[in-house]
């Protein structure tokens, strides 16, 4: 049996979802590029020997009107003794942009990304394609001797774009 509604009561039902409505906008953030190195031995002899791979990845959450951005690199050897080492990212960025966006619901269209490869050995800097929020990576994977402390390098982002959506009731005066 059809549920029939009073004349007056579908035109109300139109009016309010006429008179109350949302807006959604969005803007990018750039973020500045960073260092990440693996100063942590989690296992081995800290020389990665060219044997493995390395993985970093990022993510960027919004707290009030700060971005954090979290991040790691981890390197880790295929044999040997296959020797592990971590590092670590954190860093927040106040976004002036957002204090307006106060009674807005706000939302990142992308939170994270990761960028990796294999330890090509002791030959310098090489970039590497990211996806994601990371746009690339300029990373060494290797060197001569310790490595702790002396891999990683700089992280490059894409911009990172914020949701804002608004709801708004209209007012007859």
């Amino acid at each position: 049996m059809p549920i029939r509604l009073r004349p007056f009561l579908f035109c109300l039902l139109i009016l309010v979802s006429v008179r109350h409505t949302w807006a959604q906008q969005s803007f990018q953030i750039d973020l500045p590029d960073v260092q990440i190195t693996a100063d942590k031995l989690v296992r081995g002899d800290a020389d990665t020997y060219g044997l493995g791979d390395w993985r970093c990845t990022f993510r960027v959450s919004l707290d009030g009107t700060f971005l954090q951005i979290d991040g790691d690199i981890i390197f880790s050897e295929k044999a040997n003794d296959f020797t592990t080492i971590t590092g670590t990212f954190s860093r927040r960025i106040e976004v002036g942009e957002l204090a307006k966006c106060r009674l807005c619901d706000v939302s990142l269209a992308e939170t994270g990304g990761v960028a990796a490869g294999p330890n090509i050995g002791a030959r310098g800097y090489r970039w590497y394609k990211g996806e994601g929020i990371i746009r690339r990576a300029r990373i060494v994977t290797d060197t001569f001797g310790e490595d702790v402390g002396h891999i990683g390098g700089t992280v490059q982002f894409a911009p990172v774009r914020v949701v804002v959506r608004c709801d708004y009731a209209w007012r007859d005066e």
